[in-house]
């Protein structure tokens, strides 16, 4: 090849990258304005003692983070998260996959029954919230009037800080749960058939083909749905459901002067979500790979 030939190729090459460039530019753009810039102005804002009009700042330094240390709140809220999310996640979970694995066949009942079990998806959380308080009340809902009938008495499902949580989880559940169904049936469905067939052929049944077909095959979006995070709740009663994010919610705009210190405990939850991601994804690797 001459000379030429070779500025040409390079010139080619030059052009192809800086076509790249310009096609990634925007998504570029919109990482470091929503997501590189807040997050360091984020930290420099858990150095700081002010209000939530960001006025009258004053350095405290790491302050904040230390206050973190011995705030009752801060770890009675991150225990009820790891509560709800201890219960929630693997309760979607299963749900989701035997869900999908029944519904798996576009026949015309699972089609209906993919659309029943999305509805409350697509419904707004405020909907949500005012049924199921309609519903579990203690003097007017249905659900405590047939436990009345059935001789239980004093109910109040709501309101009980044993059984508030519970309540939270299973609406969450209620929720959600067909986002979950969706995306598994779309899993399973790209599954080739000829796995079923084989195994089939080797006499293995639809349980079998379930743990060893079905089950690995699903694994990429199963670890997919576990990225995702579930969170619906509503506070009390006497901070029962009071999770980390409604804490630092409640700290940053209905307490004085607290912006702050709410966005160094933001930080600090950053910190567990990433710690968490990396795990959850170094597993993903190695099951993948395995």
């Amino acid at each position: 090849m001459t000379a030429t030939g070779k500025k040409k190729n390079i010139s080619i090459e030059k052009r192809r990258e800086r076509t790249a460039y310009l096609f990634i530019a925007p998504a570029a753009i919109l990482i470091i304005i929503f997501c590189i810039i807040p997050l360091i102005a984020s930290f420099y804002i858990s150095t700081q003692k002010m209000g939530v009009d960001l006025s009258d700042a004053e350095f405290v330094g790491f302050d904040n983070y230390k206050k973190i240390v011995g705030d009752r709140r801060f770890w009675q809220s991150v225990g009820i998260t790891l509560k709800y999310t201890a219960a929630e996640i693997p309760l979607q979970m299963i749900i989701g996959v035997v869900l999908s694995a029944l519904l798996a066949k576009n026949t015309r009942k699972n089609k209906i029954f993919r659309s029943i079990y999305f509805l409350p998806v697509i419904a707004s959380a405020v909907t949500v919230g005012v049924t199921w308080q309609l519903v579990l009340h203690s003097n007017i809902g249905i659900f405590t009037y047939w436990l009345k009938l059935l001789g239980f008495s004093d109910i109040n499902l709501l309101n009980n800080t044993s059984s508030a949580i519970f309540v939270v989880v299973f609406v969450a559940i209620w929720k959600t749960f067909g986002i979950s169904t969706i995306i598994l049936v779309a899993a399973i469905q790209n599954i080739p058939e000829s796995l079923y067939e084989a195994s089939a052929i080797d006499g293995a049944g639809k349980l079998s083909q379930f743990f060893h077909v079905t089950l690995p095959g699903i694994m990429p979006s199963f670890w997919f749905l576990l990225m995702i995070v579930y969170t619906l709740t509503g506070g009390g009663p006497s901070r029962s459901t009071t999770t980390l994010v409604v804490y630092i919610y409640d700290t940053a705009f209905k307490s004085l002067g607290k912006t702050g210190y709410a966005t160094a405990m933001s930080e600090v939850l950053f910190g567990f979500i990433m710690i968490i991601t990396v795990i959850m994804y170094t597993i993903m690797n190695k099951t993948s790979d395995d």
